[in-house]
C-alpha cells in the first residue's frame, strides 16, 4: 500500500507491469550462477529459452562500421541464435519490466525496448540481468545508448514475451550484457517520434515473421478514428483449468488489431490494494461504446501465452509454465503481434454510455 501512496501515476503503471510481467526461474535469484528455479517465484525461464543456441558463435558480430548505424537492427535481426551484436546510438523507447536487487547492491533488473534514430522503423528488445554490466544502469526512457550482447528469443515458456527476439547475456561461457551509457536523463525530449501507421499496415506486419516484420519493436501510433470491436479476442484468452474464459488480456480494435494492455487495466493486489488504470476494456463489457478518436500509441511487438502445467490460473506465479507456448484459439500459430500501450497517455479512448475509466 506505501507504494502506490509515494508513487505517481506513471511509476505505479511500471510497478504493476513488474507484478504481472515478471520472470525468473533462476534468473531472478542473484547468485550470478544459479541452479535451475532457485529461488523462483515468478515464472521460471531462461534467457535463451529452449530454442536458443546458449553459447557464443564467437566469429559474427553484427556490429556497426564508420559508414553509421542504419540498419543495424535489421541485422541483428537476421543473426543465428548466441551470435554477438552491437549496437550503436540506440535510444530506449519503453521500458517493460524493472526490478531494484533486493541485495542492497544497486544493481537493476530491466527489460526494455530500443529504437535507432537512424533507421526509426527498427527496434528491439533488451534483456538485462542484475549482473549486466553496468549492474546499477538503471534504464530510462529517452537514454541513448551502445549494447553488446548475444541474440535469441525470450524463453518459449515465458508468458506474453515467450519467443521475443531481444538481445541478452550469454550464459555458458557466461558473458554480460554490456551497456555504455552515452546521453542520460534526457526524457522524452530524446525519443524518435513513433512511427505512424494504419490498420492496413500492420495487418500485413502481421503475417511476416520477426526477423523482417515492420515495425517490430518500435513505438507506432495507429491512427483514428478506431473503435473496440471486441473486447475479448481470443487471442488474449487465459487458459487455465480454475476459471478459463474470466480474464482476456486485451482487447481488438477496427482493423482487428490487438491491443495489449497490461499497463493500463485496472488490478487488485495480492495485498487488497487496488490500481484503477484507464480499463477501457472493462468500459465496453459494462456496455460502454468505446472508440479511439485519435488513434492509439504503444510498442509493437510480439505477445504469447504460456499456460501453467497443472493448469493453475497463477500464469506469473506457478513456476512451471508450459514451453508448447503459442497464440490461444489459432492452431499451430507461436505468436502474434499487439500494441503495447505504456500508459493511459497511449489510449486517450472516449465512452459513450457507462461512466468512462478514469
Amino acid at each position: 500500500m506505501e507504494l502506490r501512496t509515494k508513487l505517481g501515476a506513471a511509476a505505479l503503471l511500471a510497478a504493476a507491469a513488474m507484478a504481472t510481467a515478471a520472470g525468473c526461474g533462476g534468473r531472478d535469484d542473484e547468485n550470478p550462477t544459479p541452479t535451475p528455479d532457485a529461488g523462483c517465484t515468478g515464472v521460471c525461464s531462461t534467457d535463451a529459452g529452449t530454442t536458443d543456441a546458449g553459447s557464443d558463435a564467437g566469429t559474427t558480430d553484427a556490429g556497426t562500421t564508420d559508414a553509421g548505424t542504419a540498419n543495424q537492427i535489421a541485422a541483428a535481426r537476421k543473426l543465428s541464435f548466441g551470435n554477438k551484436a552491437t549496437l550503436r546510438d540506440v535510444v530506449i523507447s519503453g521500458v517493460h519490466y524493472e526490478k531494484l536487487s533486493e541485495q542492497g547492491n544497486g544493481s537493476w533488473r530491466s527489460y526494455f525496448w530500443v529504437t535507432d534514430p537512424a533507421a526509426p522503423k527498427e527496434g528491439l528488445f533488451i534483456h538485462k540481468f542484475y549482473t549486466d554490466t553496468p549492474d546499477a544502469y538503471h534504464p530510462q526512457i529517452g537514454d541513448t545508448v551502445d549494447i553488446e550482447g548475444y541474440f535469441g528469443t525470450e524463453g518459449n515458456f515465458t508468458p506474453f514475451t515467450g519467443r521475443r527476439q531481444r538481445l541478452a547475456n550469454q550464459r555458458d561461457p557466461a558473458v554480460p550484457l554490456a551497456i555504455t551509457p552515452k546521453i542520460t536523463d534526457a526524457g522524452t525530449a530524446n525519443l524518435p517520434a513513433a512511427n505512424e501507421v494504419t490498420a492496413e499496415d500492420l495487418t500485413a506486419s502481421l503475417a511476416v515473421a520477426q526477423n523482417s516484420a515492420a515495425y517490430l519493436g518500435t513505438r507506432v501510433h495507429l491512427a483514428g478514428p478506431l473503435t473496440l470491436t471486441n473486447p475479448q479476442p481470443v487471442q488474449f484468452q487465459r487458459l487455465d483449468n480454475e476459471d478459463a474464459g474470466t480474464l482476456y488480456y486485451g482487447f481488438e480494435v477496427t482493423g482487428g488489431i490487438l491491443v495489449y494492455h497490461d499497463k493500463t487495466r485496472s488490478r487488485t493486489f495480492s495485498d487488497g490494494g487496488t490500481f484503477e488504470g484507464c480499463d477501457f476494456q472493462k468500459a465496453a463489457l459494462d456496455g460502454g461504446s468505446v472508440t479511439f478518436p485519435n488513434g492509439i500509441s504503444g510498442v509493437w511487438d510480439t505477445y504469447t501465452f504460456a499456460p501453467c502445467k497443472n493448469g493453475s490460473s497463477d500464469i506469473t506465479g506457478c513456476g512451471d509454465n508450459d514451453p508448447d507456448s503459442g497464440v490461444p484459439g489459432i492452431t499451430d500459430k507461436r505468436y502474434t503481434y499487439t500494441i503495447i500501450p505504456q500508459g493511459c497517455e497511449d489510449l486517450p479512448g472516449e465512452v459513450a454510455g457507462p461512466v468512462a475509466p478514469e
